[in-house]
């Protein structure tokens, strides 16, 4: 690894982590979409905990224009809304900073467990893991910009932080009780962001308590003294899920004419839709999974070159550890279906598959690796070196043709928040003047995935008052074409 890591693993970093700063930089042209303008429209006037409170509205009063009843984004927006344009603006730096340090903490702690690898080389393969994972995402802008939409990537950063809490248990060392504590806020908080969320915490705890439960029946020391905190997560998770659904504010489910799946077929669509899921992302995005997969064999075996020849792993033990960690994926991917099967008899929209995204190329990654230890033990030490510098030179090649195709899609960011600022300017200029009805010019959000809300309304009609309005203090808004 040392000759593999003079310069091979810095050019790597450098790529990577100049697509991850690409991303950062373009959330700070971003601004206030869709929902974000009903969340702020009550923390404006009625305070942040306030709104937190909305979660006990019932009948029409639960018609907020968000999701009343998931308490934890209500929260989450609110704390982004507190600094004003700028919480919205570091708001893809941050989740990229939490989500980067979470991966490279879990595999830094499992690292512990398995043999020592380079840290260098445990960074490289986190960012690597979140640029493909965020450029490929089923839907980018939502789940990394847009302030109602980023719940399913606080998912995502809750999972990875309570594993590190878990793994760091399981990695031994020095007993630390803040961390055993703070699972338990961490949990009931991440189970609170959204029900398709909440499901796949839960279903991925509860696949981890079973699989500690055996081996803790076994006598493994570190399933044992682990088992307990995954027994809290698990409670904890279980009582948001309860939050959610008992929340008053569900009443406004009674307005749906849809007919709920029966309970029954709930599984079988689920497993079905996760079947296509899984299919259909390497049908559609060949090139991208397969890149992935070079990769992180190729980095696994450059991480064993020193041990090469030596250690003990046998495609047996390897196939049966990469087959149950596709098994683990699907179920997982099955529970992210799950409610949206239940209330829409259909699979979650693109923002929620953003959860099944992640899970699957994390798994691909893990079998790479599986893969790239065994290959690095039955292959002569100068093939071993000539494939895995080969194949890493291409995946970094790839990346970095990623990172132009992204920084095509800055003009665009730029125009529109140049658009927004300038909206915003002439609203606040019309209400000191007095004026009440507002005409302004729609911001086109055409294949972004999320909708500018101030689009056309009849301003003759008094009982038609947007969320925007409200949040400026004026009749109404109407967006005309420019």
């Amino acid at each position: 690894m040392r000759q593999f890591n003079r310069w091979t693993i810095p050019l790597g970093i450098l790529v990577t982590f100049a697509g991850l700063a690409l991303l950062a930089y373009m959330g700070f042209y971003n601004r206030y979409w869709g929902d974000d303008w009903c969340y702020n429209r009550d923390f404006k006037n009625l305070g942040v905990w306030k709104t937190v409170n909305t979660y006990f509205l019932t009948g029409e009063q639960a018609h907020r224009g968000y999701s009343t009843n998931r308490y934890a984004l209500t929260l989450l927006s609110g704390l982004f809304y507190l600094p004003g344009i700028l919480g919205t603006q570091i708001l893809a730096t941050l989740i990229i900073l939490l989500w980067l340090a979470g991966m490279f903490w879990v595999i830094s702690n499992i690292s512990k467990m398995n043999g020592a690898i380079p840290k260098s080389a445990i960074l490289l393969g986190s960012a690597m893991l979140l640029y493909f994972n965020l450029y490929i995402s089923t839907q980018r802008f939502q789940v990394l910009y847009w302030q109602a939409g980023v719940h399913y990537s606080f998912t995502l950063i809750t999972a990875v932080f309570m594993l590190g809490i878990i793994t760091s248990q399981m990695a031994g060392g020095r007993e630390n009780k803040f961390l055993k504590v703070l699972i338990a806020p961490l949990a009931f908080w991440g189970g609170g962001l959204s029900e398709i969320g909440s499901v796949y915490l839960l279903a991925g705890i509860t696949l981890t308590l079973m699989i500690f439960w055996y081996l803790k029946q076994k006598g493994v020391d570190w399933a044992v003294r682990t088992f307990p905190t995954i027994w809290i997560t698990f409670v904890f998770l279980t009582l948001a899920m309860i939050v959610l659904i008992v929340s008053p504010s569900n009443s406004r489910y009674g307005d749906m004419s849809a007919k709920p799946t029966s309970l029954l077929f709930v599984p079988f669509l689920s497993f079905r839709y996760a079947t296509n899921f899984m299919i259909q992302s390497f049908k559609s995005l060949p090139v991208p999974h397969m890149v992935l997969i070079l990769f992180f064999a190729c980095l696994s075996m450059a991480s064993r070159f020193e041990q090469a020849g030596t250690a003990q792993v046998n495609m047996r033990k390897t196939t049966l550890t990469a087959l149950l960690t596709l098994i683990v994926v699907w179920l997982l991917i099955s529970a992210i279906q799950a409610p949206s099967v239940r209330f829409y008899s259909s699979p979650p929209d693109p923002r929620g598959q953003s959860l099944a995204r992640f899970t699957m190329l994390a798994g691909l990654a893990v079998i790479a690796w599986l893969y790239g230890q065994y290959l690095s033990v039955r292959l002569p030490k100068k093939w071993l070196h000539i494939l895995a510098l080969t194949g890493f030179l291409v995946s970094i090649a790839y990346t970095a043709r990623l990172i132009k195709t992204n920084y095509s899609e800055l003009p665009g960011f730029v125009r529109r928040a140049e658009l927004w600022d300038q909206r915003d300017a002439d609203i606040k200029e019309a209400k000191a003047r007095g004026q009440q009805l507002v005409e302004v010019i729609v911001i086109d959000m055409y294949g972004i995935g999320v909708q500018d809300i101030m689009r056309s309304r009849d301003m003759e009609k008094e009982s038609v008052v947007t969320c925007g309005s409200e949040y400026y203090g004026v009749e109404a808004i109407k967006a005309i074409s420019p």
